[in-house]
């Protein structure tokens, strides 16, 4: 399946949810704040409109310099909303790759207050990459129980993406979470190590477990 083909099959989800969509939008075709934006999709409908950034890959994504100043520019416009969407390499890893399993909402409960014990201990950049983890199993198991695929493969920003268009986290948790991302992607890729503060911490936690205790209710009314 090539690129093209992915990408209708984006567009295809979009009308599945009511809109009207257009793929790779002209100029003249997009409203007047967005001329000069190169988008994938534009997609119009009666709860609101939208402007997505398909990529191929992550390091698309951040090679493209474009997209914060995008985000920035719909954030402001009433009725407009700023889809990221990173659709990964097709087909995934080979399925002996894959790990075995989703850990359980007892698992992901335990390594929150294993955090909890290392912040208490001092220990705040390991605490912080251990919370971000246990955030991104939360974050597939909210996704899940919407009735959305997550799992081995979905990227933490297509998780963000689905929980924002979704109305599960609000804009401002959505920016919140995005600066952390990049804080976890600075850390974990060995760069100079940044400033992790206590704060930035609890509000992974905080807002892991706000996740768990609403995956529960949502199966049980699906």
């Amino acid at each position: 399946m090539n690129i093209d083909q992915r990408l209708n099959n984006v567009a295809e989800s979009y009308r599945s949810r009511g809109y009207t969509v257009l793929v790779r939008p002209k100029p003249d075709e997009l409203p007047s704040f967005a001329k000069d934006f190169k988008v994938e999709i534009l997609a119009t409908g009666a709860d609101g409109n939208v402007l997505a950034s398909v990529k191929a890959t992550s390091f698309d994504l951040e090679a493209d310099p474009d997209v914060l100043r995008y985000s920035q520019i719909i954030e402001k416009q009433p009725g407009w909303r700023f889809d990221i969407l990173v659709l990964g390499p097709e087909g995934g890893l080979p399925k002996q790759s894959r790990p075995a399993g989703e850990p359980s909402e007892d698992d992901i409960r335990r390594t929150l207050d294993e955090v909890e014990r290392l912040l208490q201990a001092g220990f705040t950049q390991s605490s912080f990459a251990t919370a971000w983890g246990a955030l991104e199993a939360a974050m597939r198991r909210r996704v899940r129980a919407g009735g959305q695929e997550a799992g081995w493969g979905t990227t933490p920003r297509t998780l963000l993406n689905d929980l924002y268009s979704s109305g599960v986290i609000s804009t401002a948790i959505l920016r919140e979470l995005e600066g952390l991302f990049q804080l976890r992607n600075a850390i974990v890729h060995g760069f100079s190590e940044p400033a992790v503060d206590r704060k930035a911490v609890r509000s992974l936690v905080d807002t892991a477990r706000l996740l768990l205790a609403e995956s529960q209710p949502v199966k049980q009314t699906a």
